[in-house]
């Protein structure tokens, strides 16, 4: 299969692989599919544009509360086909990376469930799973509020 360009790999996948589907037991799958591919598609928009906002000087804070949610409705098997602005994911986990850059063991602090990761092994993606819960509201503070 290609790899330098999405248009090239989708011409050889619809050429070269064939998809079984069968309606009835497949359908439920391929809608969450499908709304799982519209969360991914919202929060890259809305932390593009509140990056955006960041560079021109806006208040971005009223946004946060929405992009939060909106991380939160990811199916976690897709979590990480999600592209963010690292300003905007620094405002996001804001309280928590203040502990993490002062030594503080931001893990035993938090409570909460973080998504599962696929790849158990990586701590990379653990670490990322564990900022993408934050982000998206699931893990917080200890004795912190909603």
């Amino acid at each position: 299969m290609p790899v330098h360009s999405i248009e090239a790999a989708q011409q050889w996948r619809d050429v070269n692989v064939r998809v079984r589907f069968t309606p009835e037991r497949d359908l439920e799958a391929v809608e969450r599919a499908i709304s799982g591919e519209k969360a991914v598609k919202r929060v890259i928009a809305l932390h593009e544009a509140a990056g955006k906002l960041l560079d021109s000087g806006g208040d971005v804070y009223p946004l946060l509360p929405t992009i939060s949610a909106a991380m939160a409705d990811v199916p976690p098997s897709q979590r990480n086909r999600v592209l963010v602005v690292s300003e905007v994911m620094d405002l996001l986990v804001a309280d928590l990376l203040r502990i993490h850059r002062a030594g503080g063991d931001v893990v035993e602090l938090t409570e909460g469930d973080c998504y599962p990761c696929g790849d158990e092994g990586s701590d990379e993606a653990m670490m990322g799973a564990f900022w993408y819960s934050v982000a998206a509201g699931e893990l917080r503070l200890k004795n912190a509020r909603s």
